[in-house]
């Protein structure tokens, strides 16, 4: 991204243009739609003209956005032993200078394949990331608003993960993990992180007893999503219990239809329970395991929302009551589904809701229910979506 000549200007057939006459707010708008994808998609925005140049520079905004993939492994070659570090690395301090003291949002994405040549020499894709967390002002790294990071299960996604993140992390409120996995080391810490307000962990596992995030540093913690594309354990349990002050609680099986993974969940002997004395809002959304349910200790819930998940099934047959007991408001989505849930699942899960007062669904449902004397007494107002 190397600046232009000052008498880099657009041709007079350009200047004639409507889109040269639009404010410099307007062009950050438009160009704000592409730095959503990281600030390496405005690198042909730089080369159109002085002005356009300077607007890009000087917007905080547009250089806030960071992400690494493999689009940004491939664009700087970083393969093999002719990797092109130091472009990378400039790269990466003119997003961290040019948008300060903006808040940032990086994403770590698939930047460890075995496809690689680098996979048994990761010092290029460790000195990068030794700029993004250590290299570079202090308090670059304390303005990191969201971290999502992709480890797709690699030991040196991993091990970077442990090694690079700071003691704490002052400004992060959003933290998408991915497939983190290593077994219990009580010297492992996620830094501490006072503003954090939503986390989302995807096939995590560390253990029996899970220690990465500790029940002191995570209680103000409002929103906690869990995700399973490989089987719920009973594991599962002691990592919700982490984030016991969470508001809302999503838990999401994204099993790949193909694999019939349904057919094979185990049900592990399990005790253990997750005490969410503040919980409001639970979502299921697929076929969530009952033996994970019924250890939610949810005294205060008021919102249940079922949806389904990558497959035709959903958690209505097996919400258990303890669950409905306070609930006011139910919500069914079936989007995506050619034929509505099974009446008597629908039925036992509204009879089991005593204080149920709102329910949203289908039109299907609606029309099912308008009929139904036991429905109509309890008057519950029913809302189409």
């Amino acid at each position: 991204m190397d600046s232009l000549h000052d008498d880099n200007q657009p041709s007079s057939l350009l200047q004639q243009s409507p889109i040269f006459l639009l404010p410099s707010e307007l062009l950050c708008e438009i160009f704000s739609l592409l730095a959503s994808r990281g600030p390496l998609q405005l690198r042909h925005t730089l080369f159109v003209c002085k002005r356009w140049y300077n607007v890009v520079v000087s917007d905080q905004k547009l250089w806030s956005t960071i992400i690494l993939d493999r689009d940004f492994v491939d664009h700087f070659n970083l393969h093999g032993a002719l990797a092109q570090i130091s472009r990378a690395d400039a790269y990466i301090r003119a997003c961290l200078e040019r948008s300060a003291p903006f808040p940032l949002d990086v994403t770590l994405n698939r930047l460890f394949d075995k496809s690689d040549g680098l996979v048994f020499s990761r010092e290029p894709y460790r000195f990068i990331l030794d700029r993004l967390f250590k290299f570079g002002e202090p308090h670059h790294i304390q303005r990191y608003r969201s971290l999502f990071w992709y480890l797709d299960g690699t030991l040196y996604g991993r091990g970077i993960l442990i090694d690079l993140l700071p003691p704490s992390l002052e400004g992060l409120e959003y933290l998408f993990v991915k497939d983190l996995s290593f077994q219990n080391d009580p010297l492992t810490r996620f830094p501490q992180c006072p503003r954090l307000k939503e986390v989302h962990l995807v096939n995590h596992l560390e253990g029996t007893s899970p220690s990465y995030f500790l029940y002191r540093d995570y209680n103000h913690v409002e929103k906690l999503t869990y995700t399973s594309n490989t089987g719920w354990i009973d594991y599962d349990i002691p990592y919700i219990q982490r984030f016991n002050g969470i508001h809302t609680l999503v838990l999401e099986d994204a099993t790949p239809p193909s694999t019939l993974a349904y057919s094979f969940l185990e049900e592990f002997e399990n005790t253990s329970i997750a005490h969410l004395h503040s919980l409001e809002t639970l979502k299921l959304i697929g076929l969530i395991p009952l033996y994970i349910i019924e250890r939610l200790h949810t005294p205060v819930l008021k919102r249940l929302d079922i949806k389904k998940g990558s497959t035709a099934l959903h958690s209505l047959h097996i919400v258990p009551l303890a669950l409905l007991q306070s609930v006011l408001s139910i919500s069914i989505c079936q989007r995506g589904l050619s034929t509505p849930p099974v009446f008597q699942h629908l039925r036992r899960v509204v009879c089991e809701a005593p204080l149920l007062t709102c329910l949203t669904g289908p039109l299907e449902i609606g029309e099912l229910l308008k009929g139904e004397e036991w429905f109509t007494e309890r008057n519950i107002v029913y809302n189409c979506i």
